[in-house]
């Protein structure tokens, strides 16, 4: 603190010295900057601070913190202190004029004059206890002449004197103190003084100010460690500015020819000068992607030192320049390992001896994202011919395909990848580089490991690497299949469609043994086929058909094709052979003999390379050529199969002919033909229809026969016409019954048969009108309960017993006979009509 105030008792008295002839220095404008002074010094009036004074000591009011007691205002205020020299009551009349003489006359106007007065005190470091317990005195009158006491005061003590200008007008101000005091001030404090040592920075002018009052000369030394000599140019010099170290001291002689002297130590030391730049620190972030890094600030050390010793001088990191500039600041801590984000930096070296003496420079720490390097799905391809040889286990890849699953959303502008065929590679970014990635032929055969880096294009140091397997999968081995050959055996024999493929080997065939392989087929249209394939199989494509069989590894999906061809062989030609008549022609139990000699030749009809082969009706196998003459070993009709079987191929064509025995049709024996002679001749002759026995005669209605009659076997045999109509045949009289003959002959043959028919008339019997059947209705109802018509048959039939009765109920009914229409003879009630009933 006394250094604080002697600096500004300097700063004033150089104003006021220069201006008021070693007059009283004007006060401080703060409690931290009170002026010393001593009633030995009280000789002269001061310039006062006022409203609108140049004097940059002068403020418009008095700080905060001191409790001012009585003072309403405190406006333009100057301070000072005293210390007590001798003991006993002090007693000061402060006088403000606008014009004071220097003996202390008031020759101007009075200015209203306030004052505060603090103490006893025991040092000067009181500002902040300035309270109303240790005011002394105080006044807030509005006289220009006030006076101020200090009562019994004693050695060593300090007391604080604050005076205002209430009038706040330009003025000087004059403070006497009375001539009777028994006290006394110590005007020891305002002795010259040069302070402290001093240390300053090189490059920079240290003012010595020895300024005093009462100073009537001053002379200076300088001694750098070799004798002190005189500093030319400085007597007289109340202030010397100095640069260089050594020990300056100064000699002031008073008015009264006193004469004081002090000396100071001036160390100048060197300010260090740190580079004008320093790199950027760059770092990269961590896994957890927060956006910091640790950095080793303090390997930045030997750069901002710049050469300098380290004993000598330290850094200091600090955030912003306000902290460099800082000298109390004494910067981050833990700066080998500073966890932060993206920052600006500010170094201060400074000199260990003087930290005054420093530099500061500043420089970027930037945090780079790390990319996360996902790691993506293996590649496997299957082996193909790219390179000419499918089964190499080497194939073409498209590493790229993997960048977006790296990537997983990253900034592809910002993140690069890049590929290797090492992990050394990826690392350094550099060796075992994959120029062509999208066309990439693995170096390994069948499997390769490749390295992936992903780097911060922005800080390439930040990178993260991963791998994944590229796989070139071997292909189903293709077993070849032969060719499959089938006669043409559709539809048409000649179409080149064949429905009988054997494919029951192909698909062992295809497989060879290899197992988790699934086989899938399409025709010669592209249509897919069944797995395995049918058996038989048709083809589609007439003639030649190629089947696509696709074999897939059921693991690793890859694909392997075969083809299998399908033949139609065309089928030999079976023409057509007429059916054999036999040669004995109609015969009655229908087999015979047949003459074979051209059916071969007709058969093959001058094809070569064929063979024929022969099957009778009951499939059993025939010589080739046929026998001949062949006899047929199925009645009337035998088919016999001619099969033309090529010699090569075994394709055959059959055809088939009959062997034709023409048989006489088979007939019934007829029962006599029984007729009524109803023409009202009862002579036995009648008009008879005899068609009703064709029936009969052919044992059921048959269309293929046609039946005549004829009256004698001869004519029967000839097919004469002797009855010419059949159905108006009238029998010979006498002749009874007459024998007629029945021929029957096939339409399509001629071949008949005949049989004999008995035609025979019957007279009509005449019956005899019976007597009626008369009975006793005993209980009047007339129906009897029953009637025995049988008992009139004989008087019916005249007794002729060869004659049969039966009854109806109407006349129609008897003379029709309908089945069914019969009544009971033997107990017939007559319920339809009682009483009488014909």
């Amino acid at each position: 603190m006394m250094k604080i105030l002697r600096e500004g008792l300097i700063l004033i008295c150089l104003f006021f010295c220069f201006t008021n002839s070693y007059g009283q220095d004007i006060g401080g404008p703060t409690c931290a900057d009170a002026v010393p002074f001593c009633t030995a010094e009280l000789n002269q009036p001061f310039n006062n601070c006022f409203n609108g004074s140049p004097d940059p000591n002068c403020t418009a009011s008095g700080e905060a913190g001191p409790d001012y007691t009585c003072l309403g205002s405190t406006p333009f205020p100057t301070w000072y202190f005293l210390q007590i020299e001798t003991p006993g009551d002090l007693n000061f009349t402060i006088f403000q004029n606008t014009d004071i003489a220097d003996d202390g006359t008031l020759n101007g106007t009075p200015l209203d004059v306030d004052f505060t007065l603090w103490g006893p005190f025991s040092d000067t470091d009181v500002c902040d206890n300035l309270t109303a317990a240790n005011t002394v005195d105080c006044s807030f009158s509005a006289a220009a002449v006030e006076t101020a006491n200090i009562p019994n005061a004693q050695v060593g003590e300090i007391y604080v004197f604050l005076i205002t200008n209430f009038a706040q007008q330009q003025g000087e101000i004059f403070i006497d103190q009375a001539d009777n005091d028994t006290g006394a001030t110590d005007c020891a404090i305002v002795d010259p003084t040069l302070g402290a040592d001093i240390d300053a920075c090189e490059g920079t002018i240290v003012t010595l100010d020895a300024t005093d009052p009462t100073a009537a000369n001053y002379t200076w030394t300088f001694d750098d460690g070799t004798g002190p000599v005189a500093i030319p140019g400085t007597d007289g010099m109340p202030m010397i500015d100095v640069t260089q170290t050594g020990v300056y001291e100064v000699t002031l002689t008073t008015f009264d020819g006193d004469m004081g002297t002090d000396d100071i130590l001036v160390t100048f030391f060197e300010v260090p000068m740190a580079p004008a730049m320093v790199d950027t620190l760059e770092l990269c972030d961590g896994t957890d992607d927060d956006g910091f890094a640790i950095f080793d600030l303090d390997a930045l050390i030997p750069t901002i030192l710049n050469g300098l010793d380290p004993l000598d001088f330290t850094v200091t990191f600090h955030l912003s320049q306000a902290d460099a500039d800082d000298i109390t600041n004494t910067g981050l801590v833990g700066t080998d390992a500073y966890n932060s984000m993206d920052d600006t930096i500010f170094a201060r070296v400074e000199n260990n001896d003087l930290a005054d003496c420093f530099d500061t420079v500043s420089f970027l720490i930037d945090v780079f994202d790390t990319p996360d390097a996902i790691t993506p799905d293996d590649i496997n391809i299957c082996d193909n011919d790219q390179d000419g040889d499918p089964t190499n286990g080497f194939a073409q890849f498209d590493l790229t395909t993997t960048i977006a699953t790296i990537l997983n959303g990253q900034d592809p502008t910002q993140f690069i990848l890049t590929f290797h065929t090492s992990l050394a590679g990826a690392n350094d970014g550099v060796t075992d580089l994959i120029g062509n990635p999208d066309t990439y032929i693995n170096g390994v055969v069948d499997q390769e490991e490749i390295f992936v880096r992903v780097e911060n294009n922005a800080f390439t140091d930040c990178f993260s690497t991963t791998s994944f397997l590229i796989t070139v999968d071997p292909l189903p081995i293709i077993n070849p299949v032969a060719a499959l050959e089938s006669c043409d055996d559709g539809t048409n024999p000649s179409d080149g469609i064949s429905i009988s493929f054997d494919t029951s080997g192909v698909e062992a065939t295809l497989l060879g043994g290899q197992t988790d392989i699934t086989i899938t087929y399409v025709d010669g249209n592209n249509v897919p086929l069944t797995s395995p394939l049918p058996n038989p199989l048709s083809n589609t494509v007439l003639f030649t058909e190629t089947i696509t069989a696709t074999l897939t590894n059921d693991i690793t999906g890859c694909q392997s094709t075969n083809t299998i061809d399908l033949i139609v062989n065309p089928n030999p030609i079976a023409n057509t052979v007429a059916d054999l008549m036999n040669m004995g022609g109609c015969d009655d139990d229908g087999l015979g003999l047949f003459d074979t000699s051209t059916v071969q030749a007709d058969v093959i009809g001058g094809q070569t390379g064929v063979s024929v082969t022969y099957l009778d009706g009951n499939g059993n196998p025939l010589s080739s050529p046929l026998p001949n003459p062949l006899a047929n070993t199925i009645p009337e009709l035998e088919t016999i199969t001619a099969t033309v079987v090529n010699d090569v191929t075994g394709c055959s064509t059959s055809t088939t002919f009959n062997l034709i025995v023409n048989v006489n049709p088979t007939t019934v024996t007829p029962t006599t033909l029984e007729i009524c002679d109803e023409d009202g001749t009862p002579d036995e002759v009648t008009i008879i229809d005899l068609t009703v026995k064709n029936t009969e005669i052919t044992d059921g209605f048959d269309p293929t026969v046609t039946v005549s009659y004829h009256l004698t076997l001869a004519g029967a045999n000839v097919n004469d016409a002797s009855i010419p109509d059949p159905t108006m045949f009238m029998n010979m009289a006498g002749t009874n019954p007459q024998i007629v003959f029945a021929r029957v002959t096939n339409n399509i043959t001629g071949c008949f048969s005949t049989e004999a028919l008995a035609v025979e008339v019957f007279l009509l019997p005449v019956p005899v009108v019976p007597a009626d059947l008369e009975v006793c209705d005993v209980d009047n109802d007339g129906i009897f309960d029953f009637f025995i018509l049988s008992d009139v048959d004989a008087e019916i039939t005249g007794g002729d017993t060869s004659l049969t009765v039966v009854y109806y109920l109407t006349m129609d009914d008897a003379n029709n006979a309908p089945v069914g229409g019969e009544i009971d003879n033997m107990m017939y009630i007559n319920v339809n009509d009682p009483f009488f009933q014909t």
